[in-house]
């Protein structure tokens, strides 16, 4: 299982688990947060921006991460590293399963678009799609 975490799982993690879902059909992908906005739905523009790229997240419901999420994931891929290290931190035992989304590409945070503009949701799907192609190659 890939396992995709940002902060609150409403925007980055949702789009990139429908992202991934859709080129890995047969992949089992999920998505959780640290700070999880929990029971809530994909944000509305992290919607718009799926729905314009023929994919979707609404059914997606906002949820925590947990230990037994940690323990199932052969992959986990986060947004941010500060998350990478939130996650080395909550469990040792990730060392080698854990590594920052954007690695094989610039290896540089993919930036929070929550309560920003359509623009910044736009852009965060351009560099998760970047890195799904080169995670794609790697596994």
């Amino acid at each position: 299982m890939i396992l995709i975490v940002c902060k609150g799982n409403i925007c980055r993690s949702p789009m990139a688990a429908a992202m991934f879902r859709h080129r890995l059909a047969d992949a089992e992908i999920d998505s959780a947060g640290l700070a999880a906005m929990t029971g809530s739905p994909v944000d509305a523009a992290a919607e718009r921006t799926l729905l314009a790229h023929g994919l979707s997240a609404s059914n997606h419901i906002a949820r925590q991460i947990t230990i037994a999420d940690i323990d199932r994931a052969e992959l986990v891929l986060a947004m941010e590293k500060r998350q990478v290290a939130a996650l080395l931190a909550l469990s040792p035992t990730l060392r080698g399963r854990v590594h920052l989304f954007s690695r094989w590409t610039d290896g540089r945070d993919i930036a929070d678009p929550h309560r920003r503009a359509q623009e910044k949701f736009d852009r965060a799907y351009e560099l998760i799609d970047a890195a799904i192609e080169q995670w794609r190659s790697r596994l």
